[in-house]
C-alpha cells in the first residue's frame, strides 16, 4: 500500500469537522475488525466536530503521522487545531471497508460544494486499535 503525504490526512479533518453527524453509516452497521475500523472513523469525525486535536493525535493516527506531524514547527496538535478551524459543515458516509492484516482502507463519500467526494482513508492497527494513517483519492 503506497505512503500519502500528511497532507491530504489534514484535508480530511477540515472535513469531517463541524458536520452536524458523524457518518451516516457507522460502527453499528458493520460487525468484527471492521466495526473497529468504523467506530476509529467515527471516533475522528467526532473529535474533529469537538475540536479534540489531542484526541486526536493521541488516540485516532498513527504513530507514523503524528512522528511526521511532531516533526513539523507546530507539531501534531498545532497542525491539527489549524486545520480543526477551517473546517467546513460536511459529513462523512462509509460505503465500504476492506480489511487486509494490520492494514485497512475505508471508502468514504462527503459533499463538497454540493457535489459527492470519495476518498479512501488508510488505517493501520497498532497497538491493537485501528489508526488513521493516510488519504488516498
Amino acid at each position: 500500500m503506497p505512503r500519502t503525504s500528511v497532507l491530504p490526512l489534514l484535508a480530511l479533518v477540515a472535513l469531517a469537522g463541524c458536520g452536524a453527524s458523524s457518518t451516516s453509516k457507522n460502527a453499528k452497521d458493520f460487525s468484527g475488525d471492521e466495526k473497529a475500523v468504523a467506530q476509529t472513523i467515527d471516533d475522528f469525525s467526532k473529535a474533529a466536530r469537538d475540536s479534540d486535536e489531542k484526541e486526536i493525535c493521541t488516540s485516532l493516527l498513527s504513530t507514523d503521522i503524528v512522528r511526521r506531524l511532531d516533526a513539523t514547527r507546530q507539531r501534531c496538535t498545532g497542525a491539527i487545531s489549524d486545520q480543526l478551524d477551517a473546517a467546513g459543515d460536511d459529513k462523512l458516509d462509509v460505503k465500504g471497508i476492506d480489511i487486509t492484516g494490520p492494514q485497512a482502507t475505508a471508502t468514504v463519500v462527503s459533499k463538497v460544494d454540493g457535489h459527492d467526494r470519495t476518498q479512501a482513508l488508510l488505517l493501520v492497527k497498532e497497538n491493537g486499535g485501528w489508526r488513521l494513517d493516510g488519504v488516498r483519492g
